[in-house]
């Protein structure tokens, strides 16, 4: 049974042990319910376990984003679009827009524009659907592009938007009604010993589970994260008051930092020239992680961000996390003041996000007991890469290992 308390489904358990589910997860963010789904399309009853009123972790403290556009050619590519296409399948059912919404790189110098013509030309996927731009070409994407400060552009196809505050929701709605997905909120897994897992409202039973915490080490199989070698990473964002009715910024706009960030674009020789300029022209910025983006929400406001800060062991008191940097919010708004001229430009809200992170790998999947398998996306993409390591990891269990990433 489930009672509604300002939109939030609160599941009230009524007994001290359920009915027993093939598959178990932890987790009703992004990734979570994507390994919902695909257990559930494949028949095999799920329950999942959250232990907040509803997700509010990673998979909402983001843009939303759907970066194709940032993959280098091969898994990474075949992967986002691998979810993408499972995106597309979901949104037309369960009652959320996916807008197509693209992506704008602005060159600010000379280094940024090498980098993003070498990129149009070198017949890439990707490259194939983007376009290169003049300064004067910018203004047709959205209003307020300062394209007089720019020497032009590059416009890519593939990036789409969901609303990252209210997705999670509608899909697990979606997966109750579509699916027969159990969903309990506010239950808190506090242990495991399989088929038995030992929550905060009782006790359940599962023959496989999946733990799909983000960046919650400590609670569940703390020595296996450790082991790996997980860490965290926490950033900055802002999001501003909603812009007048009339103005509009189509895509997500981008600087010279994302450039240089992004994987798309490694293969170009002139990155090297790039990065130097930077080293050169932006340390504060390099020092903090900062590459900014900037997103239209659907009532008109605008999502800035972001900075990055890694390390700090998982076990640490509040996991090493610090306190919010001004100079930080700064240093991202001197940037976009560079790319955009806001109407509207006071800060509505302000807050840290945190992913789990791990050098030099996108995906951790580790296998700490029989029977149970901890899933975490380490790169920060998990809107962009999630339904296709679900898929694989359901596929793997089911026993046709289909692993392509």
């Amino acid at each position: 049974m489930h009672s509604t308390r300002n939109n939030i489904f609160i599941y009230k358990i009524t007994c001290m042990e359920k009915t027993q589910t093939d598959i178990g997860i932890v987790g009703a963010g992004i990734l979570g319910l994507a390994h919902a789904y695909h257990a559930a399309r494949a028949g095999l009853s799920v329950a999942v376990f959250e232990r907040n009123s509803e997700a509010l972790g990673a998979t909402t403290r983001n843009f939303g984003m759907l970066a194709v556009a940032a993959q280098a050619e091969g898994p990474a590519l075949d992967s986002a679009m691998r979810t993408l296409a499972h995106w597309t399948e979901i949104s037309a059912r369960a009652d959320f827009d996916l807008s197509h919404c693209g992506c704008l790189f602005m060159a600010r110098v000379r280094a940024e524009m090498d980098v993003l013509e070498e990129f149009a030309d070198s017949g890439s996927v990707i490259a194939a659907r983007s376009k290169r731009l003049a300064a004067a070409e910018l203004e047709q994407y959205g209003s307020g592009l300062n394209f007089k400060s720019s020497v032009g552009g590059l416009w890519c196809a593939d990036a789409w938007k969901v609303d990252q505050r209210n997705v999670a929701r509608k899909i697990a709605l979606w997966l109750q009604r579509e699916y027969a997905v159990t969903i309990h909120f506010n239950t808190e897994v506090r242990a495991v010993e399989l088929p038995f897992l030992q929550t905060s409202t009782g006790q359940f039973r599962c023959d496989q589970f999946i733990v799909c915490g983000g960046d919650e080490f400590s609670t569940l199989f703390p020595e296996a994260f450790q082991s790996c070698g997980i860490t965290r990473c926490e950033l900055q964002m802002l999001r501003t008051y909603p812009q007048p009715m009339q103005w509009k910024v189509q895509p997500f706009v981008l600087g010279g930092l994302s450039i240089a960030r992004y994987d798309a674009f490694a293969a170009c020789k002139s990155i090297a020239a790039l990065r130097a300029y930077q080293q050169q022209h932006c340390q504060q910025y390099l020092t903090h992680g900062i590459h900014v983006i900037a997103s239209q929400e659907s009532d008109g406001s605008i999502t800035i961000g972001d900075s990055h800060h890694y390390g700090r062991a998982h076990n640490e008191p509040d996991g090493g996390i610090s306190q919010r940097n001004a100079s930080i919010d700064e240093l991202m708004l001197q940037e976009l003041n560079t790319m955009i001229t806001l109407p509207e430009h006071r800060i509505q809200q302000r807050w840290l996000g945190h992913y789990a992170y791990k050098a030099d790998t996108s995906v951790v999947k580790l296998s700490p007991v029989n029977g149970t398998t901890i899933v975490t996306i380490v790169n920060g993409q998990g809107m962009t890469h999630g339904f296709a390591v679900a898929e694989d990891v359901i596929n793997t269990l089911l026993g046709s290992d289909t692993s392509r990433i």
